[in-house]
């Protein structure tokens, strides 16, 4: 009965902070899921990607997805060899977190079960795809995702507000896609 009685407060802890919680990633509107691109490059693509540390809402799934499926290269194939004669993509995602005040308010907030409110405006992640083509580094791409975040127990009454924001997931698929754009002008 008490292990019944734990696991009860335990979702129910849960459920109530993951309900009250609102996330956008700014200038990242809601979109559909990408299609894959036309296969039309023969050279083999290696891919390295990251380990993420932090608390993870898929973006490391939809990375592993898009170099699985999605990239315009006919043979990839994940690992951390420079090819010889190739290309390797080497993902580097750094997490930033909140400010000191935001963590403060974070914390406490989901000590007192969203009672309190929280938010932040400041954290999100850096992502650099670091080109190799033929054994050479060619150029590394840097790009910036940034997310607002807010929980508060009143907010359960706005939870459909998440549905019409981009997920972490969809953010690094378009993201995934902007680098293979910029990178093109190497895949010759």
């Amino acid at each position: 009965m008490k292990k019944f009685i734990y696991c009860l407060c335990l979702i129910a802890f849960v459920g109530s902070t993951s309900t009250n919680c609102l996330i956008d990633y700014k200038n990242y509107p809601k979109a559909d899921p990408l299609s894959s691109e036309n296969k039309i490059y023969d050279k083999k693509l290696v891919y390295n990607l990251p380990y993420f540390p932090q608390f993870n809402l898929g973006g490391r799934e939809s990375l592993e997805t898009y170099f699985q499926v999605k990239t315009p290269f006919k043979k990839t194939e994940a690992g951390v060899q420079v090819p010889n004669d190739g290309y390797l993509v080497d993902v580097k995602v750094d997490y930033r977190s909140p400010s000191k005040p935001a963590l403060a308010f974070l914390i406490l907030s989901t000590m007192t079960i969203t009672l309190l409110p929280a938010w932040s405006e400041e954290d999100g992640y850096d992502v650099r795809y670091i080109l190799w083509k033929n054994g050479k580094e060619v150029e590394t791409f840097k790009y910036s995702i940034e997310r607002r975040y807010g929980q508060w127990m009143p907010l359960i009454l706005a939870f459909w507000y998440n549905a019409k924001t981009a997920s972490e997931k969809s953010v690094f698929e378009r993201l995934t896609k902007q680098f293979f754009a910029d990178a093109e002008k190497h895949f010759n």
